[in-house]
């Protein structure tokens, strides 16, 4: 899963490297697709999937991804949130750097058959590069995982998307 991760990267980098200086999200495209690399608690399980997010204005978004644990060919995190971009809170010369917090639900589907479900409440920051159409993110998660009983679990990770 780690090589998969590295080819997506380097083939969207190779890609947007052609793009022409694109400013605004209506400029570079509303939809990013991109790798992403996370750890979920409390015992740390190491992920790595594809990422994507589609911006339905210039604040308000709806990212989802699938990722698959690296040490099991079995488990599967699957999420999609709402989010909100606070774009004016750290200004920059170039490019943006919006924080972002939201609410979605996970499916967490494990090899031993104990899947979970949960409600996310991201808290993100992700800076929007000027003049290339990508983003890069970083951002941490609380989940409660709501099941036939209840735990409270947190995430986190990092990743890349390409706009289009």
């Amino acid at each position: 899963m780690t090589r998969l991760f590295v080819v997506i990267v380097t083939t969207f980098a190779l890609i947007s490297g052609t793009a022409l200086a694109q400013d605004t999200l209506a400029e570079r495209g509303p939809f990013g697709l991109g790798a992403m690399y996370g750890m979920t608690g409390p015992n740390p399980r190491y992920l790595a999937g594809i990422t994507a997010k589609y911006f339905l204005d210039e604040n308000n978004a709806i990212d989802a991804a699938v990722l698959r644990r690296l040490s099991s060919d079995s488990d599967w995190y699957i999420w999609a949130d709402y989010l909100y971009h606070f774009r004016s809170l750290i200004t920059l010369e170039k490019g943006e750097l919006p924080v972002y917090i939201g609410v979605g639900g996970r499916l967490k589907l494990q090899e031993n058959d104990d899947n979970k479900f949960g409600i996310r409440f991201p808290v993100g920051i992700a800076y929007e590069f000027s003049g290339l159409p990508m983003d890069i993110f970083v951002e941490v998660v609380p989940i409660w995982d709501v099941a036939l009983s209840y735990d409270f679990d947190l995430e986190g990770g990092f990743g890349v998307r390409f706009y289009f």
